[in-house]
């Protein structure tokens, strides 16, 4: 029975060995219908599959850069504060705006790719600049940008620049500086990221295709890449470009020039008393007409920082008038007798007024002061007649009230006239006074209404005068 055991031991032994070096033949070689499959020759590789057609609108998309001009992106327009150094307790700081180069790098390089290739490098743009002695203040005339795209030979021109809510805009011009399309935005672009850049090119190279399809393109001019600067470009802050002088036009608000001419009524009444009252014929005085003249300057109108303001109502005026008079004797000896008269009045006179207050309506007030001359003179003639002359200084209160905006007024003056008296004269206190409408209705025409007056008082030996004149009139002309 042990005998046994043992035969059948090793029977299990040899067969379990036999087993385990069958299977590591398996492993090491494979089993027999695998190493002829491998004495097989190779079968040759099946040709890899055309690659499917693009659709025919990305082949539109990528052909239609062909037609885009060469594009000039400017360089980002930043402001910088920088501190100017200065005394404690005051600000020192000055802010200016400058290009930003480094970023103008990655705008670049982003537009680049929607428009293959066809942006002008950042060297060549900055070259170009310096060269040409654009400054920020120019590229944004139409007049600095078409500088700019002759001297790069480009046919849009990109400016760049924030908006005050800290948006970049791209807006698009010709090569003449006109603005093409629409602006495109870029929001919180404070950082001129490169998601910003993409972001920008991204508008950018769509619009600038459509924009290249309005009109065909000419055959392309090359031009040789201008040098980069030898030195690197410190920005300063922008020069002071003054604008060109607008074309003046009528300011009712600025008025330096007022000239007027008119017509109307003279009054004049005359009361004569003393000792030789009764050797004297009895003047009989009634309305005639007369002509007036009016001439006003206001020399601080001149000076623009002055003009319009509220204490620039400095005047110089003149006022003329003439009556269309004489003396015809209606009663007595006197009757048929015909006597010439000289009737007029000169006065010149300076005013200085201001506003009291900002306000459209706010009436202006001042002082006046001048020198005036009336006459009534009977030339060649033989009636007992007076001929009077009344010279004297004027010294009046004056007040402008604006009753319509800026294109109605009423101008007021009342005050003392001292007169000047002979050897054998003596005056008495005289008054001088007028009030005028004033219209400035369009364009450069003036017209004013009113009437002037004056009471004169004066005393010969044995004779005294008493008059009263008033002109009314209507008068027109024009102011500058």
């Amino acid at each position: 029975m042990i005998q046994q055991t043992r035969v059948v031991f090793a029977s299990l032994l040899v067969c379990a060995t036999s087993a385990l070096a069958q299977f590591e033949l398996d492993l090491s070689g494979g089993s027999p219908d695998k190493k002829a499959e491998a004495k097989k020759p190779a079968r040759p590789a099946a040709a890899p599959a055309a690659p499917a057609a693009r659709p025919a609108e990305v082949e539109l998309d990528l052909s239609s850069t062909a037609d885009v001009k060469a594009v000039l992106l400017l360089p980002p327009i930043v402001r910088v504060t920088q501190s100017q150094g200065g005394f404690s307790g005051f600000d020192t700081k000055k802010t200016f705006e400058k290009f930003d180069y480094p970023a103008h790098r990655r705008f670049v390089t982003s537009l680049q790719k929607p428009l293959g290739g066809k942006v002008i490098p950042s060297e060549t743009t900055q070259g170009a600049l310096t060269k040409e002695g654009i400054t920020i203040a120019m590229v944004r005339t139409p007049a600095g940008l078409s500088k700019v795209a002759k001297a790069t030979n480009v046919g849009f021109v990109v400016l760049l620049e924030f908006s005050k809510t800290g948006a970049l805009v791209a807006t698009v011009h010709d090569p003449e500086g006109a603005p093409k399309g629409e602006p495109y935005s870029v929001v919180a672009a404070t950082g001129l990221t490169q998601k910003n850049a993409d972001d920008l090119a991204a508008l950018l190279g769509k619009a600038l295709v459509e924009l290249s399809k309005e009109k065909p393109a000419g055959p392309a001019v090359v031009e040789a890449p201008l040098p980069p600067p030898e030195e690197d470009v410190v920005d300063s802050p922008p020069e002071v470009i003054q604008e060109p002088k607008k074309a003046w036009a009528p300011d009712p608000d600025k008025t330096r020039v007022v000239v007027a001419v008119g017509a109307g009524g003279v009054l004049r009444d005359l009361s004569i008393g003393g000792e030789q009252a009764g050797q004297l014929a009895e003047l009989r005085n009634s309305g005639v007409a007369g002509i007036g003249v009016y001439a006003q300057v206001q020399p601080l109108q001149f000076i623009p920082s002055l003009a319009g303001g509220r204490f620039a109502d400095l005047e110089l005026e003149v006022n003329f008038r003439r009556a269309f008079v004489r003396a015809t004797g209606v009663e007595g000896a006197a009757q048929g007798t015909n006597c010439s008269m000289t009737d007029d009045d000169l006065q010149v006179r300076g005013t200085y007024r201001f506003k009291v207050a900002a306000s459209t309506y706010a009436p202006s007030i001042g002082v006046g002061g001048g020198w005036s001359q009336e006459r009534t003179l009977f030339d060649a003639c033989t009636l007992p007649l007076v001929s009077a002359t009344y010279r004297g200084v004027d010294a009046q209160l004056r007040l402008r009230q604006p009753l319509f905006r800026n294109l109605l007024a009423l101008d007021l003056a009342v005050g003392p006239r001292f007169l000047q008296g002979g050897s054998d004269t003596s005056t008495k206190l005289s008054l001088s006074g007028e009030a005028w409408l004033e219209l400035k209705p369009v364009s450069v025409l003036f017209v004013r209404g009113g009437a002037r007056g004056s009471r004169l008082s004066a005393q010969l030996p044995g004779l005294s005068l008493t008059e009263n004149r008033f002109f009314f009139a209507l008068e027109a002309g024009a102011f500058f």
